[in-house]
């Protein structure tokens, strides 16, 4: 099913590409446009500082604060199109969702699916929550920290996206667009996540966010969560102290790999600002099968129309 959805966005993607690359852009929207992503970017630095000094009432202690430097900043930028009032709408609150349980330790809950549509854009978000029984502390306040601060972001990140939105539409009929040809982009924000690796022991987490008023933009924000001790995992943790040489090898060889299989693929060399090297903040997620899997942003390592590019690390 996953791959069913995964190949039809892929499809829906590329239709819309191509539809949106055939629009002459004005110059002065195009300028308009970087603008609010510039804009955006401040602020956004801003608020993740700001998070980091007074997270969670400046409560948080220093498995959490550890959790959310490597997250993003308290998973902040992954609810960058997110939704505001999901405990006090109850038209858009379709009701809580079991994800299936963790052992006997830990479950993931969607505590709402959100949907919020008008002439201009269209919402949909699920919000995940852990919920634990364990007799550790530790592990039980950053699992309280990071569902708070979940939803404390909430209504900041959707005031933000209405607010891009809705300047990126005021450029858009400011340099010749109509009504009409707004509404018909049919623009779109979203917010995903998915339980890659769930046991006793670990809980491992990917949240996309994806909006497409801007050719198409998605982030993904991981964390995985060693379920007995509340601390985050990192690459290290799970490989080695080796883990820079091991994991740099793996993607090496299934690059050159790819681009035996398949010409038409490329990576960027290291003089083109292409891989170099792993580090402590490369993102991964851990797999069912136990094995990390290093994962580069679209355009991080190859061209575009690669997408993002994901490296399953074998121990």
């Amino acid at each position: 099913m996953n791959k069913e959805r995964d190949e039809l966005k892929e499809i829906i993607l590329n239709n819309s590409k191509q539809e949106y690359n055939q629009i002459q852009v004005p110059e002065e929207l195009s300028k308009r446009v970087n603008d609010v992503f510039d804009d955006y970017e401040v602020k956004q630095k801003k608020r993740e500082m700001d998070c980091m000094k007074n997270s969670v009432g400046h409560k948080t202690n220093n498995k959490t604060k550890k959790f959310l430097a490597r997250t993003g900043i308290g998973i902040v930028a992954c609810f960058g199109i997110f939704v505001i009032g999901l405990n006090s709408s109850e038209s858009f609150a379709k009701g809580v969702e079991n994800i299936p349980l963790i052992g006997t330790v830990a479950k993931v809950l969607t505590i709402r699916s959100y949907e919020d549509a008008n002439e201009d854009r269209t919402i949909k978000a699920d919000v995940p929550q852990i919920e634990v029984e364990s007799d550790n502390e530790d592990v039980k306040q950053v699992v309280v920290d990071i569902n708070k601060e979940i939803q404390g972001l909430v209504d900041d990140h959707i005031k933000q996206a209405e607010t891009h939105i809705a300047e990126y539409k005021d450029a858009f009929l400011e340099t010749g667009g109509t009504e009409e040809e707004f509404k018909a982009k049919d623009i779109h924000a979203n917010v995903d996540y998915e339980v890659k690796a769930q046991n006793d022991e670990m809980i491992s987490i990917v949240i996309t966010s994806y909006e497409d008023w801007a050719n198409a933009y998605t982030e993904q924000f991981f964390y995985t969560l060693d379920l007995a001790t509340g601390d985050v995992l990192t690459l290290k943790d799970i490989m080695g102290d080796d883990y820079i040489y091991k994991a740099n090898q793996a993607i090496r060889e299934e690059m050159e790999q790819r681009v035996k299989v398949d010409e038409n693929l490329t990576y960027f060399t290291e003089e083109e600002g292409g891989f170099t090297s792993v580090d402590e903040n490369t993102h991964f997620y851990v797999n069912e099968a136990g094995n990390p899997v290093v994962v580069f942003e679209k355009y991080e390592v190859a061209p575009g129309f690669m997408g993002i590019q994901e490296f399953e690390i074998k121990k």
